[in-house]
């Protein structure tokens, strides 16, 4: 894909609209809050996505699925208090819906009008093709799936689709100070950009082996199980990943790195702690990308940009700005608090307004270029953006739920 073919997607993807009157799919007014199915309940859903959108835009949290009733039970409190700050009623326990189907069953109510998906990554794919079958608007968590093979389902799912809002969680760049350094580098503000340097450098954990590694254990920390997270590059460093994306506005051509688990304290899982990715773009240019996931520490997040006329960076803290001719600063060192704000208000406008966005392909592409990494990594060969979209790279090793059923 060339930059213009780019551009005409990411302008159908992020600045899509087909226009409605203020209406819900039933064709009511829509003079009432939002109602939410939350699918997944685990932490970042509860406690990032939907918390800032119950803090920041007209919705009840109405119906919940997990496979687990006690991931339910430990924020449930939390999420009828974000309704009880509003006015709105406790999510009822008819609307409390546990196991394997659980979102199957959220996805037949009709009350429901938009869904969080913030599951497990590996669940992504088949959950967002049933609710967009179900006809809901969709918030979903990144990345869009642990390989090839579920980035490009949820392309195809979402292909076409102009009656509902689609997105994916990549909170980052909607940040205001992201959004404006890129607005200013679109505008020439650096000249043309020649290559890039993104880091994410962020503590480690520890894990003691447990008893039994069943799937019911590894659902749980997902983060360490390649075909349920996809690794640490596919859920941090993808969010600098897809900034770069944002900025070049067009994907990789190639990928080649190394990685290693070195200082690895988990005793269970297969996921490396440190990656070395090199991605070579169109236009010859060059961008580095280091992910570390080791110690107590965090070694910092950023997106450096240099062109010919000068130098953008943004980082989670420490400020975003421009150096060069076009100097600039955002005078913000704390980027990411507006973040999830702005981007679950972009989602629910959308609804309000009936303006839908169907981001899905920008949030898929982004997905499969830091899959591309990670597999040129665990590889050590040179991954192409082909070998990306033909959806070959799959892990057979998922769990399937129906084992949970009771």
């Amino acid at each position: 894909m060339d930059r213009r073919d780019f551009l005409k997607m990411f302008a159908a993807s992020a600045a899509f609209t087909m226009f409605r009157p203020l209406e819900v799919m039933s064709g009511e007014k829509l003079n009432r809050p939002v109602r939410i199915g939350f699918i997944g309940t685990g932490n970042r859903g509860t406690y990032g996505v939907v918390t800032a959108m119950s803090h920041n835009n007209n919705i009840e949290i109405y119906a919940l699925a997990d496979v687990f009733r006690d991931r339910i039970d430990q924020v449930l409190p939390h999420l009828n208090g974000l309704n009880k700050a509003k006015g709105l009623q406790p999510v009822a326990e008819k609307n409390i819906y546990v196991g394997p189907n659980a979102y199957l069953e959220l996805l037949k109510d009709d009350k429901v009008d938009a869904v969080v998906i913030a599951t497990p990554a590996y669940a992504h794919p088949f959950i967002f093709e049933a609710a967009v079958k179900a006809h809901k608007h969709v918030y979903c968590e990144k990345p869009a799936a642990p390989d090839a093979y579920g980035a490009v389902r949820m392309i195809k799912a979402a292909e076409g689709v102009k009656d509902l809002s689609l997105v994916m969680g990549f909170q980052v760049r909607h940040a205001s100070a992201y959004d404006e350094m890129i607005r200013r580098i679109h505008r020439g503000d650096i000249g043309k950009v020649v290559a890039a340097q993104l880091y994410y450098n962020g503590g480690g954990g520890s894990g003691k082996k447990p008893a039994v590694e069943d799937d019911e254990f590894r659902i749980r920390p997902h983060f360490q199980y390649l075909a349920l997270s996809g690794g640490v590059l596919n859920d941090q460093a993808i969010h600098v990943i897809d900034v770069c994306r944002a900025v070049l506005e067009t994907n990789p051509l190639y990928a080649f790195g190394q990685s290693s688990a070195a200082g690895r304290k988990f005793e269970y899982g297969d996921t490396h702690t440190n990656y070395q990715v090199i991605y070579k773009y169109p236009n010859d240019v060059n961008v580095a990308v280091q992910q570390m996931s080791v110690g107590s520490t965090s070694g910092g997040v950023c997106a450096r940009f240099f062109g010919e006329l000068g130098t953008a960076e943004a980082n989670y803290s420490g400020g975003v700005f421009i150096t060069g001719p076009n100097k600039w600063d955002s005078g913000n060192n704390n980027a990411l608090s507006d973040a999830d704000a702005l981007k679950g208000k972009s989602f629910i406008d959308s609804i309000v307004s009936g303006k839908y966005i169907n981001q899905i392909e920008a949030g898929c592409n982004s997905t499969l270029a830091a899959i591309m990494g990670r597999e040129a990594c665990y590889s050590g060969k040179k991954v192409t953006w082909k070998d990306m979209v033909s959806g070959k790279q799959r892990y057979g090793d998922q769990p399937d739920l129906k084992q949970f059923l009771k």
